[in-house]
Formats: structure tokens, sequence, C-alpha cells
């Protein structure tokens, strides 16, 4: 089917621009014989689908209009296509999209390590480096030596000191029984054993460990003392050997809480039955005469000494209170000693001549 836009070809006037110039300078151009228009071939039709116009440019005519020929030329515009004009529109923004829980949660969790582990290096600078030691010690040993369980020190008081220099020597005797019997038996033992002439041995005892006190001793021993006697006296006691040509003799040392009670109650003590009670310190399996004279004085070194002779030989009772002591020898040569060592003085032989010579053989 024909276009039913399409125009009839003489309808349509082909112009030169040979002929245009040739109208502007007054030359008349050859007209020339038109041609006959061959027949047209038969055209199949086809299908508007597969059609395509080609848009035709407009043909304008550049002569003006006093110069064109008697016969007007025909001016065809073709329809104007108007290209499609862009509005200046908002640009179009991509859509959002939604981003998946699991990555919210994934992030969240991250900043929440990452606080965590920055809250805990800042208290670790802060707080904790700042303490450490500049310098490393080297490891210690962790290896530790067993020892054997020691025995707790006394807290209470320091032992009492009963002598300044002496004693010569010293013995600890631990009691396999808290008796007399074993008491007794252990006391004799030592006293056989020869020690330098003139010197003094203490003789420490214990029971388990523990020293006896001085109630315990006057028990095991049988020496009687008064009735409240011994709360006038600390619980130490010292009990020592003097070493004399004749054998050992006995020392008992007390230490006084009252020093004028004490003096009093000596004199009431000799009153009754003083060398009867005190006898047992002396060690002897001998027994005292049934008729005794009282006790004497002397003065060693101006300290008064009270003494007595009991009947055995190169052996007296004597007693003296110096400085809180109470002091009890089993002879006179012992107090001696005892007395030089806690005055800080000695005598001469010619001294204890003297003395000797004075008190009328008293050491007998």
């Amino acid at each position: 089917m024909a276009d039913p836009t399409s125009k009839p070809e003489e309808d349509i006037i082909i112009r030169t621009m040979k002929g245009d110039l040739n109208r502007l300078t007054g030359v008349a151009p050859k007209e020339e014989k038109p041609k006959p228009s061959p027949v047209p071939t038969p055209i199949t039709p086809v299908s508007k689908e597969t059609e395509y116009k080609t848009p035709q440019a407009p043909i304008i005519s550049s002569t003006p209009p006093t110069l064109q020929a008697s016969k007007p030329p025909i001016l065809v515009v073709p329809p104007k296509i108007m290209p499609l004009k862009e509005a200046p529109g908002m640009s179009v923004k991509p859509l959002y999209k939604v981003t998946p829980v699991w990555i919210k949660l994934g992030i969240i969790g991250l900043a929440v390590i990452l606080i965590v582990l920055s809250g805990l290096y800042g208290y670790w600078k802060i707080f904790i480096q700042n303490k450490l030691p500049t310098t490393v010690n080297p490891p210690i040993s962790t290896t530790t030596v067993p020892t054997l369980p020691t025995a707790s020190t006394a807290t209470t008081t320091a032992p009492i000191k009963f002598f300044n220099k002496l004693p010569n020597k010293s013995v600890t005797i631990d009691l396999p029984s808290k008796t007399p019997a074993a008491l007794i038996q252990a006391l004799k033992s030592e006293a056989k054993v020869e020690e330098t002439r003139a010197s003094i041995k203490q003789i420490k005892i214990t029971y388990q460990g523990k020293p006896l006190t001085t109630e315990e001793f006057f028990n095991l021993t049988s020496i009687f003392a008064p009735k409240n006697f011994l709360s006038n006296y600390e619980n130490e006691f010292a009990f020592a050997y003097f070493s004399q040509k004749e054998g050992t003799r006995p020392i008992l040392i007390l230490k006084i809480k009252d020093e004028e009670l004490a003096k009093n109650q000596m004199v009431d003590w000799e009153k009754m039955a003083l060398a009867s009670d005190i006898f047992p310190l002396f060690l002897s399996d001998s027994k005292l005469p049934k008729t005794l004279p009282s006790f004497k004085s002397y003065l060693f070194i101006g300290q008064p000494v009270r003494y007595l002779n009991i009947s055995m030989p190169f052996a007296s009772l004597n007693y003296a209170i110096y400085n809180n002591f109470l002091i009890f020898t089993a002879s006179s040569a012992g107090m001696f000693v005892i007395l030089q060592d806690l005055t800080g003085q000695s005598v001469s032989q010619n001294y204890l001549e003297n003395l000797k010579a004075s008190i009328n053989e008293f050491v007998k």
C-alpha cells in the first residue's frame, strides 16, 4: 500500500547553485526538456512494522522573491520532530538497601569488645603497671628444710639472775618422773661427780623440759616450810653444788618478794623447827641430834649470816638475806663463795683464818 503522505514527483523542483547564480546575474538558464519518467515498478507492499521513514531535511529557498521565476516554488516543510528535552528534575538516588540483622549485631558486639579491651588496658596502665617494681628480683627457692618443733618461749618475765660471775658449770637434769625418789636419786648421782675445788656447779631441774617451781622442789625434797611462807617468794629458784675437800655441799637460793617480811619469817622459823625442816637439803642419810644449839651470827664482808652446827663433819646450816635473795648453804665455805659473787667483793686467806678463829671453828 502506497504512503498517502507521499507527494507526486512533478511537484518537486530541483534547484542548483549554478542556477541560482545565473538568476542573480541575469543570465537565463537553458530550459531542459524533462525526461520522461520511467514507469514505476510496482512495489510489493511491506508491513508497517518493517517500514522506516527517513526524515527529509527542509528545503529553504535562498532566492529572493523578486528573482524567482514566474512559477513560484512550492516550499514543502516536513513536520519537525522535536527531540525530547530532559526535564531538569531531581537526581534519582538509589533505593536504601536494608542491612541484614546479623551484620548489625556483629558490629555492635565488636564495638563492645573494643570498649572493654580499651578499658582493661587503661586500668592496667594506670593502676597496675605504675605499681610494679622497677627491679625484678631473682626467684627465691621454695624448697623448705624440715625443722623440729621448738618449745614456745615465755614472754612474761625474764629469767631471774641468781649469780654475777658464777656458776663455774651448769648441768640440767630432766626427771623421768615427777616423784621424790626420782629427784633424790638424780641429785645424789650428780653430787658424786667430782668437780674443781671451791667451784660452783648449778643444777637445773626440769620435768618434760619444763623447770620445776619452788613449791614443787620443796615438796619433792620433803623440805617443810611454814604456812604462807612460799607466797613471799618467786616460783624460780637456784640449786647448786659447792665442791670442797670433804665432798659436795648443796646450796639453795630463793628470790624474795618482800625482804622485810622475809626477815620476820626467818626469825619465826628459827624458833620453830628450821633445822629439821630444812635438813633434807643436805641429801644425807644421817639424822639430826635430838638437842640442837641455837643459831648464831657472824659478819662476812659486812653481811650478817646466821649459822648452826649440826654435828656433821665440815658441814653446817647457814642462811643469809642479801639483795632480796634468801641463801641456804650446807657449809660456811659455800656461803663465803656465794656472798663474794653477789657483793662483788673478795677476801684474803688471812681474813678467812681470822674469821674462823673468831667463831670458834664453826666449820666443824
